[in-house]
């Protein structure tokens, strides 16, 4: 087996981000804006 490199696993982490970021936009072309009293943050209280 060989070993990976340091900087590709960086570049392929960076990648992921870009490409996860940039389906989050397709799938929600808005911006999502959430009321305070709809806020997707549940406190226990």
């Amino acid at each position: 087996m060989r070993e990976r490199d340091a900087a590709l696993d960086q570049a392929i982490r960076e990648v992921a981000a870009i490409l996860g970021d940039a389906l989050v936009r397709l799938i929600f072309p808005k911006p999502v804006d959430f009321p305070e009293t709809e806020s997707p943050h549940v406190t226990a209280g």
